[in-house]
């Protein structure tokens, strides 16, 4: 009995002054919203991780009402404050009447994943990423999240409307991906509608760390190997959200798109993702979105 008390204060011991970091999961998730700060887990600091933000929930709804709102512009990034926290832009441009826009605070679901298993930055639609140096497609997976997309036009937004917007990659040869993030934009409502430059956030995580796939709303997703929900942290993001009807766009709209996950037993998620969407000057339905997901072991 002495031995095995002697043996439990010295692993209490150790556990003390053994460094934080050493003890950090290799990924974090969480939520938070425009304005506010990521930190760092204890022990460490910014320059340890990189870190994907999502839009969680953007636009409004306002039911009875909808037949002139439209959702302009989101933005979403999270840039170093100081050396143990970044700060977090997550913001949409909204009407509520024919008129003008404006700002509002939204929300994003965040991923931290530790520097020696991963990389990430911000492109613009069309611009190619390489793979890091002495490395493969075949070492990575990727991910890509809406960073932004839509148009501001002040003095000038009282029929105007973000209609779809959407993020994927081509693969352009066995070290470089093509990352892709278009946007439907209407200027009047005489169905004068562009595409746009979209900008994505993307991360890429060593594939013996991590797995990705897409999902429906209301869908479920399992574990890989012999493993439970609690070893992953998991984060989903819109990848296709709203509509084209080429011809008839004078009067539709993006309102609100939103996204979650949550653990639908010991072995699963679900993912939910819907947005709300109007046509012909009327009120809004709501949809349900194509969502893409990444699981990174803690």
């Amino acid at each position: 009995m002495l031995t095995a008390h002697v043996r439990l204060v010295l692993v209490a011991v150790l556990s003390l002054i053994t460094p934080s970091v050493a003890m950090a999961a290799n990924a974090v998730v969480g939520t938070t919203y425009h304005g506010q700060t990521i930190t760092a887990p204890p022990g460490t600091s910014v320059s340890d991780w990189n870190i994907l933000v999502v839009p969680k929930y953007m636009g409004y709804t306002e039911i009875g009402s909808e037949d002139d709102n439209a959702l302009l512009r989101f933005e979403v990034s999270a840039s170093p404050l100081n050396n143990v926290a970044w700060s977090v832009w997550a913001r949409f441009k909204y009407r509520n009447s024919s008129g003008p826009g404006t700002w509002y605070a939204g929300s994003v679901d965040f991923l931290l994943v530790r520097k020696t298993l991963s990389a990430a930055g911000t492109l613009t639609h069309g611009e190619n990423l390489a793979v890091p140096s002495g490395t493969s497609m075949a070492d990575w997976n990727i991910i890509v999240s809406p960073a932004s997309a839509g148009f501001e036009e002040p003095s000038a937004e009282f029929d105007n409307a973000l209609l779809r917007f959407s993020t994927s990659y081509t693969i352009v040869d066995n070290f470089t991906w093509q990352l892709q993030a278009p946007y439907k934009f209407r200027y009047s409502n005489q169905g004068l509608s562009f595409v746009g430059a979209g900008q994505v956030n993307y991360l890429l995580v060593s594939r013996n760390a991590s797995f990705t796939g897409f999902a429906s709303d209301g869908q479920t997703f399992a574990t890989q190997g012999n493993t439970a929900v609690s070893d992953w942290s998991v984060l989903v993001l819109p990848s296709s959200v709203g509509f084209e009807e080429v011809g008839s766009e004078g009067d539709n709209a993006l309102l609100r798109f939103e996204s979650t996950v949550q653990a639908f037993d010991s072995y699963r998620w679900q993912a939910f993702g819907s947005y709300k969407y109007r046509n012909h000057n009327g009120s809004g339905f709501w949809y349900g979105e194509t969502l893409s997901y990444i699981a990174v072991r803690n």
